[in-house]
């Protein structure tokens, strides 16, 4: 199975005797494994023959070792040395870097770094930004336990109700319904 950058909640189905290799690419390393595809990748789910086409190889792996080796070809070159930067700048901030900062900090325009997150990431700076907001948020009400107007000040919201939006919009559920067997998936450690 692979997947593209995730901006609305999916369920993965799997069948009994079915084995599961998770592996998660840092955003950068996007347009590597999806190519000319990035674009239409937003929100797609990939399974069986549609994900080794996509990436060839895929099929072959029978062991961590040619896993190590396939994951070696897809992550050996990134565009600019700058966006890794970029994207932990975001995350460091929680989200609330405001876009022109980042640009000034990069040393491109608001315009040129949207390029550059759309042609590697295939999200916008914004979208991006706002699915580490809502990560974020959701790690201090589900991990952190902190009350929804605490989490919402804390994570960046405006009030419950900016929350709330952005809740239903990525997760797909209230901030007082998250579900139980939710899966909060981390890209950098704590």
């Amino acid at each position: 199975m692979v997947t593209g950058p995730a901006t609305r909640p999916y369920w993965v189905t799997f069948q009994p005797g079915d084995t599961w290799v998770g592996v998660r690419l840092r955003p950068e390393y996007g347009v590597t494994v999806w190519r000319d595809r990035l674009n239409t990748a937003q929100d797609t789910v990939l399974r069986g023959k549609a994900a080794v086409d996509l990436i060839p190889g895929l099929g072959a792996t029978t062991g961590i070792g040619t896993l190590t080796d396939l994951l070696a070809t897809l992550t050996k070159n990134t565009a600019d040395s700058r966006l890794p930067g970029l994207i932990d700048a975001i995350h460091a901030s929680g989200g609330r870097i405001r876009i022109e900062r980042l640009a000034t900090f990069a040393g491109w325009s608001t315009r040129h770094l949207n390029r550059v997150f759309r042609d590697h990431l295939g999200l916008s700076v914004k979208t991006y930004a706002q699915l580490v907001q809502f990560h974020r948020t959701l790690k201090l009400i589900r991990v952190g336990r902190l009350p929804l107007t605490a989490a919402a000040y804390e994570g960046g919201y405006s009030d419950q109700a900016h929350l709330a939006r952005a809740f239903r919009r990525f997760g797909g559920f209230a901030p007082s319904a998250i579900p139980q067997e939710l899966s909060i998936p981390t890209l950098f450690p704590a």
